[in-house]
Order: structure tokens, then sequence, then C-alpha cells
């Protein structure tokens, strides 16, 4: 995965996560698990990601989330929440909807 694909990522992560916060409180568990697992689908859908790749950013979103909540999720654990993204086929454009405002 390039470096811009990276930055890409994070920009997005973060811009999502301030507005859950600022909107909702909060940026939880589940909140996070569906942003994670529709932005890669649309990632991969516009070519910004390939398939092949989708596990790695799965991690590396659980990663950045993991960061935001002062690392009490396990590597194992976290190993396991990628897998459980990087095989989920859904895709929510109404979530996504802040990203593009």
């Amino acid at each position: 995965m390039s470096t811009d694909t990276k930055e890409t990522l994070r920009s997005d992560f973060e811009k999502m996560m301030r507005y859950c916060i600022q909107t909702n409180g909060d940026f939880g568990f589940n909140l996070f698990g569906e942003y994670a697992v529709s932005a890669l689908n649309f990632y991969v859908g516009s070519s910004i990601l390939t398939i092949s790749e989708k596990r790695e950013a799965a991690l590396f979103l659980a990663n950045l989330y993991n960061a935001g909540i002062r690392n009490v999720i396990s590597d194992k654990d976290l190993q396991e929440i990628a897998d459980v993204i990087a095989q989920d086929a859904t895709l929510n454009y109404q979530l996504l909807a802040p990203l593009f405002n």
C-alpha cells in the first residue's frame, strides 16, 4: 500500500472521527467498524485500493482506532478485527457522506 493511500486512509479516518465526536459525542467501536467496512469497500470500488490491499488497509485503520483509544486492543484482536472488516462487503454511502461534505 502506497504512502499516498495511507495518507488518504488516515485523513478520511480523522475526518470521520472528528465528525462523529462533534455530532454524536463519540466514535465507538461499532461505528468505527461500520465506517471501516464501508470506506474500504468504497476505496476498492473507486480503485484507490486494490482488493489485495484491503486486508492491510483494514489493519491500518484498526491500528489508527486503537491508538485513539490508548492501545487497549491486543495485536491478536487487531488481526481478527482486520480480517472481519476486510471480509465484509457492506457499503453504506449515507455513513460516508460526511467525508464528501
